[in-house]
């Protein structure tokens, strides 16, 4: 797949970091003197980090280059890393805390990768972490009968998900062998959109990249937007303002050893 649009990403960057600050509410440390951010794209949810435990040595890792090149430039503090979290990253020592937002779901076997990492956490602290939940929202559900319909079923026989949701029962049977210390919870957001064409947007930048990587022609890209464009307005009513109520829901866990 190819790298990340950073300023894509950057254009919801409220949508995408009220997560992170939702779980940074919910981590019970007050001086985490080292933290670790798993996967900290552009660097919004290491500035959230940043902000609540100032005085913390904070490490960032990100595996896209283009990711880590913005978020470089947003806090010089930071030890901003090129390193890929589906690997064993167990050299950059003990954390604190370990947190990550909305990256498990890109890397495969979470329950080698959560205990894998839950191991790096020192005693007393925690593994935080959320995850979109998109089996239960209606855009995931949208485009998933728009992909098997007759008209583009057959382009998209080889693609690769790159991705992979689970429930929150399975992310439990996975924490509860590390730890009996856990909170797990769902969060469902309702994004104020601004209008229908925000929402392709926020997600051709994530769940919709695997497909659009699979049609070679940009015609045939705009046509298959342009097809789900026209479901998104028939499930998506605006509201008395003209806002559109785009819901989005997460699954969120926080684990101390």
């Amino acid at each position: 797949m190819p790298d990340w649009n950073p300023q894509a990403y950057l254009k919801f960057e409220t949508e995408r970091s009220k997560p992170a600050r939702d779980l940074v509410s919910r981590v019970y440390l007050e001086q985490p003197q080292t933290v670790l951010d798993v996967g900290c794209g552009p660097g919004n949810s290491t500035r959230i980090l940043a902000e609540r435990w100032p005085a913390a040595a904070i490490t960032a890792i990100d595996n896209s280059p283009s990711m880590l090149e913005i978020a470089k430039t947003t806090n010089s503090s930071v030890q901003w890393l090129l390193r890929d979290a589906g690997e064993d990253i167990s050299h950059l020592g003990q954390f604190d805390l370990i947190f990550s937002n909305a990256v498990f779901q890109w890397i495969p076997n979470n329950d080698i990768l959560i205990p894998r990492l839950f191991s790096m956490v020192k005693p007393h602290g925690v593994l935080a972490a959320q995850v979109p939940f998109v089996d239960e929202m209606l855009i995931h559900q949208l485009l998933m009968d728009l992909v098997s319909s007759p008209k583009w079923s057959g382009y998209f026989d080889n693609v690769r998900i790159p991705y992979k949701v689970h429930t929150p029962e399975y992310y439990y049977d996975v924490l509860c062998e590390l730890t009996e210390n856990i909170e797990l919870w769902e969060t469902r957001y309702y994004h104020l959109m601004d209008s229908y064409e925000d929402i392709l947007d926020l997600y051709r930048s994530t769940g919709l990249r695997p497909y659009l990587d699979c049609l070679q022609e940009e015609a045939q890209q705009h046509e298959f937007e342009n097809d789900l464009m026209e479901e998104i307005l028939k499930y998506y009513t605006a509201t008395k303002d003209g806002k559109i109520l785009f819901t989005f829901d997460r699954v969120f866990f926080t684990a101390t050893r």
